[in-house]
């Protein structure tokens, strides 16, 4: 088992990537640990993106965590930010039929402006096979046409670059900037990369397995669909 860091995982980011990785950190201490995190990618991107018109697409379970905290991290540097979050339900596939996983959309939100941003940013708190970043992305390039398409998350899987990539065209990929701070090699007997972020996401955030979170809204979406429902500015659109 062996993890690579990236030169923006500094020593504050390596102690977030421990307590993360650690059975012991309860879900409201790991939360916090996941919006600290986005709140590091948000800082990392800033000089990228500075003045551009920003979407960011998201899973239900992690909008109220990493997506708010890259939000807060962009705060000030943007101009304008769109959502869209999407309620995935994960099946398996099978390797030696060569069945791939699926992750078709069970219900998604998403923001009208989004389909016109400058750039865009697909955040997932891991990225291990990439069929729920495939899924997502390619309904939203359906309907937008983005400059630039920032594949954003605290821990990678070592293959799932060339995982994800395969299945866009290269007028597509070509557009593809990677922000993580580690990647790791190696996954457990259940598929959990290891150290990863300490086993399965939904579980350690509290929900009892994806059907739990799938029932779930994020205070994320509330927020904005209320205000953008009543006509006002939703919550750092105007970052």
């Amino acid at each position: 088992m062996s993890r690579t860091l990236t030169e923006l995982a500094t020593a504050s980011i390596q102690s977030l990537l421990d307590r993360l990785a650690a059975p012991a950190t309860p879900p409201a201490e790991y939360k916090h640990i996941m919006y600290q995190l986005g709140f590091e990618h948000g800082k990392a991107l800033r000089d990228k993106l500075e003045g551009k018109s920003v979407g960011i697409a998201c899973t239900v379970e992690d909008a109220d965590f990493l997506v708010q905290g890259i939000i807060e991290g962009l705060r000030g540097s943007v101009s304008s930010i769109s959502v869209a979050c999407f309620w995935n339900k994960r099946f398996p596939g099978d390797e030696t039929r060569n069945i791939p996983d699926t992750a078709p959309i069970q219900r998604k939100y998403s923001e009208p402006t989004i389909k016109s941003v400058d750039s865009l940013i697909v955040a997932k708190s891991i990225i291990s096979g990439a069929c729920v970043v495939k899924t997502n992305l390619t309904h939203l390039i359906r309907e937008s046409n983005p400059s630039m398409i920032y594949v954003v998350a605290p821990v990678m899987f070592t293959n799932a670059k060339s995982n994800l990539e395969k299945e866009f065209a290269s007028d597509i990929t070509r557009r593809f900037a990677y922000y993580y701070f580690a990647q790791d090699d190696q996954k457990s007997a259940d598929n959990n990369v290891i150290p990863g972020i300490g086993g399965n996401v939904y579980q350690r955030l509290g929900f009892e397995d994806q059907d739990d979170k799938n029932h779930y809204t994020p205070e994320l979406v509330i927020n904005r669909r209320r205000n953008l429902s009543s006509g006002k500015s939703t919550p750092l659109s105007h970052a």
